[in-house]
């Protein structure tokens, strides 16, 4: 019952489909850019199923931190230099994909997003401002959580399961309500507003994050699928579950329940038995899920909204979106392949090349 990476790989699939989804139809007031109709509770029906989408970060950090939990677990040596080229192979996505939608975006974009200034180019280029894409947020997020995972992890390791995910949940309660409805005064320096916005991110993102890690270490799915062994019509149980869940969250409407839901959609995907089709199209989007976080929101808001919204009806608009993302992600993909090849065989990112780098023995 414990996930495997084919396991994580379907879940990352699932997870940037929920994310295309949040951002495309997470809006009660439509305007005219789809057909809305029918109507629940004054909002559109694809609405309620878009806010669902706010569980695609937590699933995506369970999944993280699960796997991470078994890499240091298992490690024979340092994590260090794997955890260098996963970050490089990501950065070298984010770059063929800044430098193919950003001047495009300075030509026909929207000028309040793509104002040509060089500074807010450079900080752009390093990921360290989401200014051109809002989606871009999570990138600092991801390499520091990479980072400090070998910390984190055996850090996790040493406390009680139920200790430390009481803490966790606080810190992120705590940073969800200083993101979305702040009661500490940071001031108006600009640094220091970004440090301490970068801080709420990572609190609202290390919960699942610690959850996943805990679940690795309890083996918690295979005490669930245990206890549900002799449980009939588990499929039908868990599809009535996660439509609980949709009803749930239309009643309460806030992301601070993502994490909740995601951990009730990963446990419900392992005690399913799932249909080889739906697992195979969930790999697929998988191979061009990190494409896809990076590029979709260009097209959807800054760049191309009036084509992406086109075909009106949500379904539609739906499709066209990830056909679009794929169609450039096959481009990136071909630009990529290559430099991630070099970057998995050069012993630059090796533990002796790192120990022997001038910066290390300085310090």
């Amino acid at each position: 019952m414990e996930l495997s990476k084919s396991d994580s790989n379907v879940l990352k699939g699932a997870a940037i489909l929920m994310m295309v989804m949040l951002h495309l139809f997470a809006r009660k007031n439509v305007g005219d850019l789809y057909y809305a109709e029918p109507l629940i509770g004054g909002a559109p029906w694809v609405y309620y199923l878009a806010i669902m989408g706010d569980a695609c970060r937590q699933i995506y950090l369970f999944v993280t931190g699960y796997a991470f939990y078994l890499m240091v677990t298992n490690a024979n040596g340092s994590l260090l230099g794997k955890n260098l080229k996963r970050i490089a192979k990501l950065y070298v996505n984010f770059w063929v994909v800044f430098l193919i939608f950003v001047p495009i975006g300075m030509m026909i974009g929207d000028e309040r997003v793509f104002t040509p200034d060089i500074g807010r180019f450079v900080m752009g280029f390093l990921g360290i401002s989401n200014a051109y894409n809002g989606a871009w947020w999570f990138l600092r997020v991801y390499v520091i959580l990479v980072l400090l995972s070998p910390v984190l992890i055996r850090f996790i390791k040493r406390q009680p399961s139920i200790l430390l995910l009481a803490c966790s949940c606080v810190l992120f309660v705590f940073g969800h309500f200083q993101r979305y409805r702040p009661f500490l005064d940071v001031g108006d320096h600009v640094v220091v507003a970004d440090l301490a916005n970068l801080c709420w991110l990572l609190a609202t993102s290390q919960f699942s994050f610690v959850i996943g890690a805990v679940f690795a270490k309890e083996k918690l799915l295979t005490r669930i699928g245990n206890a549900f062994a002799n449980v009939r019509y588990k499929n039908f149980l868990c599809i009535s579950v996660l439509a609980a869940l949709v009803v749930f969250h239309g009643m309460v409407q806030s992301s601070i329940v993502a994490p909740f839901n995601s951990t009730v959609m990963i446990v419900a995907y392992t005690l399913m038995t799932k249909h080889k089709v739906v697992t195979n199209v969930l790999h697929y989007f998988s191979k061009h899920s990190t494409n896809i976080w990076l590029m979709h929101m260009f097209f959807y808001l800054t760049i191309f909204p009036d084509i992406t919204f086109a075909p009106k009806y949500p379904v539609l608009i739906f499709l066209w979106l990830l056909l679009m993302c794929i169609a450039v992600s096959y481009v990136v993909k071909f630009i990529t392949h290559p430099l991630h090849r070099m970057i998995e065989r050069s012993s630059f990112f090796s533990r002796r090349a790192i120990a022997e780098h001038p910066l290390m023995k300085s310090t």
